[in-house]
């Protein structure tokens, strides 16, 4: 069954986000949150209202290819995001690649 962005708005959502070292395997960190997905837009992305803290508003990118969905109220979302240079010791950001994950 097909995802449409805007079927994502006023729905729970579970976010499972993997963070990798340059080499694509060392995990560097974990983030799982879920929330209440209170916008979304096709170029900012899909904005969650966390359930975990009632202020925090956190962005992802607008792939659907990162979402499923259980059931008719409940979606999931995971992304593997890679770092893509090694940290920079000049104070400039480091870069970083989102690819969904495959569910």
């Amino acid at each position: 069954m097909s995802i449409s962005l805007n079927d994502l708005i006023n729905k729970t959502i579970y976010v499972h986000i993997q963070y990798f070292d340059t080499d694509r395997s060392t995990v560097l960190h974990e983030n799982n949150f879920n929330g209440l997905v209170v916008a979304v837009d096709a170029t900012e992305g899909i904005t969650i209202k966390a359930n975990d803290d009632g202020n925090a508003i956190t962005a992802i990118p607008p792939s659907l290819d990162a979402c499923s969905r259980e059931g008719e109220e409940i979606y999931h979302a995971h992304w593997s995001v890679f770092r893509t240079q090694a940290q920079r010791s000049d104070g400039e950001h480091e870069w970083w690649e989102w690819e969904p994950k495959s569910n």
